[in-house]
């Protein structure tokens, strides 16, 4: 046999092999980029010394050091903020050039003369008798933030937008023409990023604590990438439950899904704080990370409960009691972590889970429908789901009875 004839027959098993062995080497690099990475992490990082940038480690933590309670630092105020008897207030933080963001909600969510309680009975009137209708008594003891006309309830809601401060000029002008032509933002004297998020929120605390303490019964915190739908959380907060879809069951615990029980009302009228609950969250480690979290900001390893930042809901005293907290705490710039977590731990305040608050969403639109909050939601997610939520002709469907215990998890929220 010849020596092209031998090539020949050894060729093929050759080309195997050596695919064989590309495949081998590629997989013992993607190993080795993987560990030598994390190997790198836990070096550099275990110890969370390195600081983190806006707050260094010489920074005053004190929230007092950036906050005067007895005077207004706000660089732009709402005129007649809880003014009137205003039974839920709805904080949005929002990014101070997030213009198109805020205009967004002004026409979907945020159009409360429209979409509010009068709408519920739109959306779920097909599914009358497969949840809790509002309590006579919460009606009663609200009545004076209630009004009825034509047979239609409605309530009285206010939003207002927090965003802190540009250094161009372009952008303060361009802020102070949507306030004047809104009403709805206020504005406080600090630079206006992500990891100061933490002022943000306590500045929201603030403002309300000291213009709605006397006239507003509920407050709900949101990012301006959350979805509200107002008329659920209004039915929920009037002692209702919400009705049960196809695609919002997978949401549920045992002890939530069951909307026909009397325990899955709010009866409450103080002492409440409720959202999406987070439990034994460690502190990160990974520089970067927008979580990263230095060691001289917070000792432990792991966070007290918190209930995420991109929704949460508190009635007026809670809201007073976490304002006055945080004048006195050491600050983290994860907001949710210290507002929901930190100060409420220190006052006391019991942070609990309603699984309809959401900070993460699936695609279908009915989800839109059948919870109260959703995040994160871009500019072209709210434009299509209040198209779909506000056409009241589009009906989704209940779950299957056979199959709600599989779709539903099997352990209760911690």
């Amino acid at each position: 046999m010849g020596l092209l004839q031998r090539l020949r027959l050894h060729l093929p098993r050759i080309w195997r092999l050596t695919r064989r062995y590309k495949l081998i080497l590629i997989i013992i690099f993607v190993l080795f980029c993987f560990y030598r990475n994390q190997i790198v992490k836990y070096v550099d990082n275990t110890d969370r010394k390195a600081e983190l940038p806006g707050w260094e480690r010489m920074k005053p933590m004190k929230i007092g050091d950036y906050l005067d309670q007895k005077k207004s630092t706000a660089l732009i105020v709402t005129q007649d903020l809880c003014k009137r008897k205003t039974f839920l207030v709805i904080a949005v933080c929002s990014s101070l050039d997030h213009f198109a963001q805020r205009k967004t909600i002004r026409k979907t969510w945020g159009n409360t003369r429209e979409f509010n309680y009068g709408a519920f009975m739109k959306l779920h009137g097909h599914l009358e008798g497969k949840y809790l209708p509002i309590m006579k008594d919460r009606i009663k003891f609200y009545a004076d933030y209630l009004s009825v006309l034509e047979d239609s309830l409605t309530v009285t809601v206010r939003i207002v937008f927090i965003v802190g401060k540009s250094q161009h000029d372009s952008m303060r002008e361009k802020l102070s023409r949507e306030a004047n032509q809104h009403n709805d933002i206020i504005q406080e004297n600090f630079v206006d990023s992500y990891h100061n998020l933490t002022l943000k929120s306590v500045m929201a605390l603030k403002h309300i604590s000291q213009s709605c303490a006397k006239t507003a019964a509920f407050f709900l915190k949101c990012d301006d990438d959350t979805f509200v739908n107002v008329p659920n959380l209004l039915h929920f907060l009037l002692g209702g439950t919400i009705p049960l879809y196809k695609d919002t069951v997978g949401y549920h615990f045992r002890t939530t899904y069951k909307v026909l029980s009397p325990w899955n009302r709010l009866s409450a009228s103080s002492e409440v704080m409720y959202g999406h609950k987070f439990c034994n969250m460690k502190a990160n480690y990974d520089v970067r990370s927008p979580w990263y979290m230095p060691q001289y900001m917070f000792q432990g390893t792991k966070y007290p409960k918190y209930l995420s930042g991109t929704g949460y809901l508190l009635s007026i005293d809670v809201a007073q009691r976490l304002y006055e907290q945080a004048i006195n705490t050491s600050l983290v710039h994860l907001e949710d972590v210290f507002v929901t977590g930190i100060c409420a731990e220190e006052a006391g305040i019991q942070r609990r889970h309603y699984p309809l608050f959401n900070y993460v969403h699936g695609k279908p639109l009915c989800i839109f429908k059948g919870t109260i909050s959703l995040h994160p939601v871009s500019e072209h997610q709210m434009l299509e789901a209040w198209s779909f939520v506000s056409n009241y002709s589009i009906k989704c469907t209940p779950p299957d009875k056979p199959f709600i215990k599989c779709q539903i998890t099997n352990k209760s929220h911690c």
